[in-house]
């Protein structure tokens, strides 16, 4: 049996802490709960929401008109050198664990939010690693044919945050396999604390925040070049950081309500009290504007916006 409750507050289950209240809600710990769930929205014609770690959404004020599926499969199973891991891991849990089971190869990754699916989902990634870089297959379930289905690696048209199960909302992922390599305990730990005190230095943690709102952009060659000379850094693969192009035209601690752009850089909106989806939307509106007429470039959100 399923436990769908009525009216819940979508605030709690965000990094955000913004939405109003769902109509229905479940929690599911496997794929023959989700097909109870989406059994249950199709008979009473719902639309739905997959919801995995909350880090990277933003809910309307006005809640989600439907019923939203909270992802929470979180076994783990370790032979050797392969890993399985279910989607609703947190994702720094599981480094921790691989880190204790003296399995290297993800270190880079620590301090980024969320669970284990919703990274895998968007190819998350960080200090030149990302995702797509120790997955070996995903398996999910597919809604449209009620079928269980397994990519490998190659099947997963991996790209810069995308993915085919973020193209195809047909593809719900509920477990993965990673293959590592053997390290030492010590060593792995000492590489992950190090790479979150690097990640602190370029953002504040512990915020009310859904992380990177926009894509770092594919550029042309003159914005590239006024990147490269205003920092000294490379652009990589034509691409320059959003919060870049955010400071450059007057987004920086840009405040409307309760809502804050950024306060290491400005590609973070930050909800410092009691801020609102629409305050972020305004604010999204005025970001995207500001960078269009300033370097002709058209920011678009990696957060995801559910319930408008």
């Amino acid at each position: 049996m399923i436990n769908i409750q009525e009216n819940i507050s979508l605030k709690e289950y965000t990094t955000f802490d913004i939405g109003g209240s769902a109509r229905y809600f479940v929690e599911v710990k496997n794929p023959e709960d989700i097909s109870k769930a989406l059994t249950f929205a199709q008979e009473k014609e719902l639309k739905y929401f997959i919801l995995a770690g909350g880090s990277n959404v933003l809910f309307s004020d006005d809640g989600f008109d439907g019923l939203v599926i909270k992802i929470d499969i979180d076994d783990i199973n370790i032979d050797g050198e392969t890993v399985t891991c279910g989607s609703g891991v947190v994702l720094l849990d599981f480094l921790n664990i691989l880190a204790e089971s003296s399995l290297s190869g993800g270190e880079s990754l620590a301090g980024i939010p969320g669970t284990v699916g919703g990274g895998v989902r968007g190819n998350a990634g960080a200090f030149g690693l990302e995702m797509k870089d120790i997955v070996t297959q995903i398996h999910v379930l597919n809604v449209e044919t009620g079928e269980n289905e397994t990519f490998d690696n190659t099947q997963c048209d991996f790209e810069y945050r995308n993915s085919i199960f973020k193209k195809n909302v047909q593809y719900i992922i509920i477990r993965i396999v990673f293959q590592f390599v053997s390290g030492d305990k010590k060593q792995i730990q000492n590489v992950m604390q190090e790479i979150i005190a690097k990640r602190n230095t370029k953002q504040m943690q512990d915020i009310k925040s859904a992380g990177s709102f926009f894509v770092n952009p594919t550029v042309d060659e003159k914005v590239q070049k006024m990147f490269e000379q205003d920092t000294g850094k490379k652009s990589h693969d034509g691409r320059v950081p959003a919060g870049w192009l955010l400071d450059g035209c007057g987004i920086f601690q840009k405040r409307i309500g309760d809502i804050q752009a950024g306060v290491e850089h400005a590609n973070y909106f930050i909800n410092m009290g009691e801020g609102t989806a629409e305050q972020v939307i305004q604010l999204s509106a005025v970001a995207k504007t500001r960078v269009r007429d300033e370097f002709d470039v058209h920011l678009r959100e990696e957060v995801v916006l559910a319930g408008f």
